[in-house]
């Protein structure tokens, strides 16, 4: 038989039913067969259980629906919940002779075994998920850009490119780069008078080759091309810390290219000179790089005592 006779279907006072070795499709719930507590219909062509089969037949003490042809998909997910709350006498056979039979990929694995999420069999759910999940990663990467200042980073990264880019079209004579300074020092402004009267003199008293901005750069090139082509010539890059320092733009693209030059050529160019405690309060989210640095490098400390 492929279907119970719906004039069978009215038997209120029906306890057992035996169905085995048909060809039934399905298997609905208790519906008018209010009194059913044994059902055996083993071997038949069941593919979807009806999820709450277990919901309608309150008085079941026995079924026997093993060795069919379940689909393991979403729909059988709510089935094998059920027998899972039932005491472990009620599904005879369970769990050897129940197993899947479609898809491919589950054929032959017991229902006990086979687990799906509810994320994937809830499209409500999982689109819901999505979107929170992309809005989560939205909010996250712009506090991630203003905290880092991401896009400062960005134009930083693509000015690099742009240098390099015109460097390799300039010609070969032109592009021997040798070095020309013993160092490129950077610093504020509003520090350059020690810079004048304590560093540079100390330092250029040794014969050793002092890259200054003022006037070392190239007239006519612009001010980031000039940081560039200085920091690369030279063969270290000092750095004057203090807070004004961490207030001056300028400052920062010196470091972030001297930073870079680093990582590329692969050398330990950076010397860090600390000429006023800098609280770390004051210094930019943007100056990670600086923290870090100070975190992992040994830097001088100008004393203030004469």
């Amino acid at each position: 038989i492929r279907s119970i006779p719906k004039d069978v279907t009215s038997l209120e006072a029906l306890q057992e039913l035996n169905v085995a070795f048909n060809f039934l499709v399905h298997l609905p719930g208790c519906g008018t067969f209010s009194s059913l507590s044994v059902l055996i219909i083993d071997y038949n062509s069941i593919s979807n259980p009806s999820a709450d089969f277990f919901q309608s037949c309150q008085k079941i003490r026995s079924l026997k629906a093993g060795n069919n042809p379940f689909q393991c998909t979403c729909e059988l997910r709510d089935f094998i919940q059920g027998i899972g709350q039932v005491p472990s006498e009620v599904v005879e056979d369970w769990p050897d002779s129940y197993k899947c039979d479609y898809p491919e990929s589950y054929k032959g694995t017991p229902l006990k075994d086979f687990h799906v999420s509810q994320l994937s069999c809830n499209t409500t759910l999982l689109i819901v998920t999505i979107g929170v999940t992309g809005l989560l990663v939205a909010v996250t990467v712009t506090v991630l850009c203003i905290y880092l200042d991401l896009p400062w980073y960005l134009r930083m990264l693509c000015q690099w490119t742009q240098t390099r880019h015109r460097a390799r079209n300039v010609p070969l004579a032109e592009l021997q780069r040798t070095l020309q300074f013993h160092a490129f020092i950077s610093y504020s402004g509003h520090d350059s008078s020690w810079v004048k009267s304590e560093l540079l003199p100390n330092l250029e008293k040794e014969d050793i080759k002092i890259c200054l901005h003022e006037r070392d750069f190239v007239p006519g090139k612009s001010i980031m091309e000039n940081i560039i082509n200085c920091i690369e010539k030279s063969y270290k890059s000092i750095f004057v810390l203090s807070p004004n320092f961490v207030q001056s733009e300028w400052c920062h693209y010196e470091l972030y290219f001297a930073h870079h030059n680093l990582f590329h050529e692969g050398s330990n160019n950076l010397i860090l000179i600390l000429l006023d405690p800098i609280p770390q309060y004051s210094i930019p989210n943007s100056y990670h790089k600086l923290k870090a640095l100070m975190a992992q490098r040994t830097y001088l400390e100008w004393p203030k005592e004469k």
